[in-house]
């Protein structure tokens, strides 16, 4: 049986047999990580946004519009800003004790570091790595049983937005210049900023990113910026969340 069907399979049964669901999304694209195939568990679902301490008051106050319609809770599993938040939530969600809650959401969004924070101990292991949890892992919280799940990526989604998304690794992308680019290009002034590298008004993305190279001594023989080792540095900065743009 292929992975992802294994998985799905884990995914459909988790969600049957909880009486709460925690989707979990990216705070830095909180939309474009809602996986919208679970609508139809809206009834039961909590949109947990998780690295809320990644994006400025400027996105955490679009959120209330964002996710409008969706019962929803800001997180940060690394200060636990929103937890006691998200508990009470959970709570009042099902009566039945223990409430079986299943954690839900993209590969590397955060649901493994969420538990931990929520359990307040590493109770499920946590990597920045998408993919980590092979298979349903659960967790005692008192009167809370959660169950943390594999990451599923819809069979539909492919490509650039599951990069930027964080979905799939920088190292298994073929071409990852094109990703880096468009990443750079969201905020040329905050990469700059980051990777220590001066900004002009005449540079684009991709004179960003061959400065960026140079400054990080990124290069080929003779001397050629090596943009395809520095992109992927550029794709994992962004993933793991030190890239903030």
């Amino acid at each position: 049986m292929e992975e992802w069907l294994k998985r799905w399979i884990v995914f459909k049964r988790v969600l049957r047999e909880c009486d709460v669901v925690l989707q979990v999304v990216d705070a830095r694209d909180a939309w474009g990580t809602l996986n919208w195939s679970l609508k139809k568990y809206l009834s039961k679902m909590i949109v947990v946004v998780t690295k809320s301490d990644l994006v400025g008051e400027k996105e955490l106050g679009a959120l209330p519009r964002t996710l409008h319609g969706y019962r929803w809770v800001a997180v940060s599993g690394k200060t636990g800003e929103g937890i006691p938040w998200l508990l009470e939530e959970i709570r009042k969600a099902t009566a039945r004790r223990p409430a079986k809650v299943g954690v839900v959401g993209y590969p590397n969004v955060g649901k493994s570091s969420l538990m931990n924070r929520l359990a307040g101990r590493r109770a499920a292991k946590v990597s920045p790595v998408p993919g980590q949890t092979k298979n349903v892992q659960w967790v005692t919280l008192g009167d809370i049983l959660l169950y943390d799940t594999p990451g599923v990526v819809p069979q539909s989604e492919r490509g650039v937005s599951l990069v930027l998304k964080s979905a799939v690794a920088a190292q298994s992308i073929p071409s990852p210049e094109p990703i880096a680019l468009e990443i750079i290009g969201r905020s040329m002034e905050a990469a700059a900023a980051h990777y220590d590298v001066p900004l002009r008004k005449t540079d684009d993305a991709e004179k960003l990113l061959i400065k960026i190279a140079k400054r990080r001594g990124r290069l080929l023989k003779g001397g050629e910026p090596d943009l395809d080792t520095m992109a992927r540095l550029v794709i994992n900065d962004f993933q793991r969340g030190k890239l903030r743009l």
